[in-house]
């Protein structure tokens, strides 16, 4: 097979042929750039490359390696001239200014203000969901370094500050976001972190709505296991657990707020995913056992939810046996 000198340096662009310790490289104007092996760069224009000689081309599918005149430099198409551009990667806004974060919280939310943090340089940690005083103190030199009142709570006002940076400096803080390596429920069902005091409702695999929790003073306060609502009732009364004086139902001072939906645990009426009377409890560890949500949180779950949604609850450690990770 006869091939044109030319040609073949416009052919074998994809190929790697080593001859006579010359490398050729084919430019953006179509300039060849020839590297001699003693490391000069001369360039010459395709237009003048030489008709002759021809190139004797043996017969094969295999023209990583071939003869040629020991004028003929080598033709490589390097990596670097067919860049591979990485996919841009969306800057993740906080959204949840509800939930003011502050010393005692667990959240996500808390985590990516870590993050961020951690970034900007004002913290060494930036790993867990709970805020801290040292996140506390990292906060506050942060709000005094932008303008802002140092009181260490993240607040709207904090929101966007944090939020505005990040888009000022391209700072991306991914979201932790729950993936499943077992069955799940095919239909609505419901799962709590407790490591996060974070809500999920779903309907299989798909994540429907995110809500932001309170759950129990100690470990084992808020039972952990697969359970079901088997109770569903609107401005519930308060018992007073043992200790305290009953409440009615409906009164603005009622502990469970305005719904309950109990879990099949103790009967529907010990445990129960519930509102709550202390607004700024919610993303702590402060139950005597039962889930607390935000009133009107609790109050959108429980028209969208029905008796016999499965709810799992756990730590990550145990949500995971149950093919609950995050990522």
């Amino acid at each position: 097979m006869i091939i044109n000198g030319a040609l073949f340096l416009a052919a074998a662009i994809a190929a790697s042929i080593p001859v006579n310790n010359s490398t050729i490289y084919y430019n953006e104007v179509k300039e060849v750039q020839v590297f001699e092996s003693n490391g000069n760069l001369d360039y010459i224009n395709e237009e003048n490359i030489e008709k002759e000689p021809y190139i004797e081309v043996p017969e094969t599918d295999d023209l990583l390696f071939i003869e040629a005149p020991v004028e003929t430099p080598v033709i490589q198409a390097p990596l670097e001239y067919f860049p591979v551009e990485e996919p841009k990667k969306d800057i993740i806004l906080f959204k949840n200014f509800k939930l003011n974060l502050r010393e005692g919280i667990l959240s996500e939310d808390v985590l990516r203000l870590k993050k961020f943090l951690h970034q900007k340089g004002y913290t060494h940690n930036p790993y867990g969901y709970y805020f801290d005083t040292i996140l506390k103190e990292a906060v506050i030199r942060y709000q005094r370094n932008n303008g802002l009142t140092g009181d260490g709570i993240v607040g709207p006002g904090t929101f966007k500050q944090i939020n505005e940076d990040m888009k000022a400096n391209g700072i991306i803080i991914n979201e932790r976001n729950p993936y499943f390596s077992s069955k799940v429920p095919k239909g609505q069902w419901i799962f709590i972190n407790k490591s996060s005091n974070t809500l999920y409702f779903l309907k299989g695999q798909e994540i429907l709505r995110e809500y932001n929790v309170a759950t129990g003073k100690t470990v084992l306060d808020t039972p952990e296991g697969k359970f079901s609502i088997v109770v569903k009732t609107i401005n519930p009364a308060w018992g007073g657990a043992g200790e305290y004086e009953p409440v009615k139902g409906g009164a603005p001072n009622n502990p469970l707020g305005k719904r309950w939906m109990g879990l099949s645990i103790g009967g529907g009426g010990q445990y129960g995913i519930h509102g709550n009377a202390a607004y700024n409890s919610i993303g702590k560890y402060v139950s005597m056992g039962c889930i607390r949500m935000y009133n009107e949180d609790v109050e959108s779950l429980f028209e969208r939810v029905q008796k016999g949604t499965p709810v799992w609850i756990g730590d990550e450690y145990k949500l995971q046996q149950y093919g609950v990770n995050f990522k």
